[in-house]
């Protein structure tokens, strides 16, 4: 049995949509064609192939921040989960 990979994102330094799809690219290590939006974000998550857990820190933050496009992020992640087995989301409110 594979580990699970665990990568972490931080919503404290996922402020504006610019700042939120550059830390997604770096934290997810996403390819370099990534076109920093939600369509190309859910085409990525789908493409995971190991046991992996992405764990949001400060979740509320995004909403906070980002307004709907925050929700709709999140949403995005959790629909990922969902249709791929290999992959799980936790949001956290804490670190």
């Amino acid at each position: 049995m594979k580990h699970e990979k665990r990568l972490a994102l931080n919503a404290r330094l996922m402020t504006t949509r610019e700042l939120a799809h550059a830390h997604l690219k770096e934290r997810l290590r996403l390819p370099s064609w990534y076109g920093n939006n939600l369509d190309a974000l859910n085409d990525c998550l789908g493409e995971i192939g190991e046991p992996t857990q992405i764990i949001v820190r400060f979740a509320p933050i995004l909403e906070a921040s980002l307004g709907e496009y925050g929700g709709k992020l999140i949403k995005v992640l959790e629909q990922a989960a969902r249709e791929n087995k290999n992959l799980r989301v936790t949001l956290r409110s804490w670190y």
